[in-house]
């Protein structure tokens, strides 16, 4: 007859099989909730003469924020690297060849409410480049693709304020930024100073139309 503590090895040793043996069979059971991952781009032009840097936005063609200004992004396929959907989105929504620009990770966003399709998390890319002739064109779930200078933006969807915000002061402590013409990065600092709360814009619908109402 085996010990107590003979029993509890043996059991050890039997639940480390059967958990290795799911690991190498690919299945898990999982019981909690997990987050839907997107990405976001912000992609910032230099100053050009006497016109500030640019930021580039796309107005969205579908709900949640139809018709609202956003950064370009999207959910992340099943198998795809962040990098690689980041890059992915940029091209799909604005036709930049993800190739012209040199993202980096600025940070993952996930507060409760941010997006009114539930539960999810976006990591947010953000990209110095020299000028806006990147051949910039809407496309896929973009009604509209478009530069707006950095200290003058439109209401962002989302929590995409507070997106940019962090993703600006990221471009003005770069060496990139630090090594372009003087101002710039107390220029992006500005604007970024300039973003402040509330950070989730709430989706707001249009009126539906009672008995006797026509449309104008």
């Amino acid at each position: 007859m085996l010990s107590a503590g003979a029993r509890t090895l043996v059991s050890s040793r039997c639940n480390r099989r059967v958990a290795n043996t799911a690991c190498m069979a690919g299945q898990y059971t999982y019981q909690y909730p997990r987050p839907a991952l997107t990405v976001d781009t912000v992609i910032v032009s230099r100053p050009n003469g006497g016109t500030p840097a640019q930021l580039l936005l796309i107005k969205r063609k579908n709900p949640p924020f139809k018709d609202c200004w956003a950064l370009p992004g999207g959910f992340v396929d099943e198998g795809e690297s962040l990098d690689s959907a980041a890059g992915r989105e940029l091209q799909e929504e604005t036709s930049v060849d993800p190739g012209q620009v040199a993202l980096t990770q600025v940070g993952a966003f996930g507060d409760p409410g941010r997006d009114p399709r539930g539960w999810t998390v976006t990591v947010a890319y953000a990209a110095l480049v020299p000028s806006t002739q990147l051949g910039v064109k809407a496309a896929d779930d973009a009604k509209d693709a478009r530069w707006f200078p950095v200290g003058s933006l439109p209401p962002l969807a989302f929590d995409h304020k507070l997106v940019v915000r962090s993703a600006l002061r990221h471009l003005a402590a770069s060496s990139e930024a630090q090594q372009a013409e003087a101002g710039l990065p107390a220029s992006l600092e500005e604007a970024a100073t300039k973003l402040d709360g509330p950070w989730r814009t709430e989706e707001h619908h249009p009126p539906r139309r009672t008995k006797g109402q026509h449309g104008g």
